[in-house]
């Protein structure tokens, strides 16, 4: 990357990209489209480079790199508005296209830090998720929690996988900057690196539990300052990464879920 500096997609790629994705929405299997599947090899070699944080927002070339898939999404998709008079049609088309990102992001890597239970991310492969790996922004100086599964309900819960023994890798930030988007500002995140990883058992529950943390190394960390303050301190610059290395099967279907991992709990 070396430039902080980014822009989003404009209008008329956004289209492009936006009619790529219809025409291949019968065609693609689960996660086709989405995740890295670089991240195992570079979990391994220690080193995975760079993340944007866009506030959480779902701007699919950045959310996808927080995972190695995802599942694609369920039920029916927002309608394309038309403008009224009142209305400038660039704006309208704008928050038509954010809206049809998170949709089809519904069960991205963001849902799985985004406070609510009821939402999660879901690996998109066809088995299990035998190897896939989630990675949140987890402040690792407080204790941390995991809600497993798919929270939304019992029955959802018991009815897709959920993950069993995994594996806890932890992560920090070389350095950090503020992203300036054309509509967003957001964190860029580079020199990402391997500082301690566990293997656990979770629990097979519905609802909050520890989730603890590998010893880990402490490497230096740069913000970059702006106006006299550091654009992020140190505790903004760690991650988790779970990887799946067992699972509780479900009763219905074959996808392995993570409602939430959060160090103040969430909702």
């Amino acid at each position: 990357m070396g430039a902080f500096v980014k822009k989003h997609l404009s209008i008329f790629s956004l289209l492009v990209a936006a009619s790529f994705v219809l025409a291949t929405l019968d065609t693609a299997s689960p996660g086709e489209k989405a995740g890295n599947a670089r991240l195992p090899s570079l979990l391994k070699k220690g080193y995975i480079g760079e993340l944007t944080w866009w506030e959480g927002k779902n701007i699919g070339e950045y959310s996808r790199n927080w995972s190695t898939s995802h599942l694609k999404a369920t039920g029916t998709g927002p309608a394309k508005p038309v403008p009224t008079a009142d209305q400038d049609p660039d704006d309208v088309e704008r928050e038509y296209y954010r809206d049809l990102e998170n949709w089809e992001c519904m069960y991205s890597a963001w849902s799985a830090m985004d406070g609510n239970y009821k939402t999660a991310w879901c690996e998109g492969k066809q088995d299990e998720g035998i190897g896939e790996i989630l990675i949140v922004k987890a402040d690792t100086r407080k204790p941390v929690q995991i809600w497993n599964g798919l929270g939304a309900s019992d029955s959802l819960y018991k009815a897709n996988n959920r993950a069993q023994k995994i594996r806890v890798w932890a992560l920090q930030a070389g350095k950090a900057q503020k992203a300036i988007g054309q509509y967003d500002i957001g964190i860029a995140y580079e020199d990402i690196t391997v500082v301690g990883s566990h293997e656990i058992t979770l629990k097979d529950l519905n609802g909050w539990q520890p989730l603890p943390l590998p010893a880990r190394r402490r490497p230096a960390f740069q913000s970059v300052i702006e106006n006299g303050q550091p654009a992020l301190k140190y505790e903004g610059s760690t991650f988790l990464a779970i990887e799946i290395l067992s699972v509780y099967k479900g009763t219905k279907y074959n996808y392995t879920c993570i409602s939430e991992i959060n160090a103040d709990k969430g909702k």
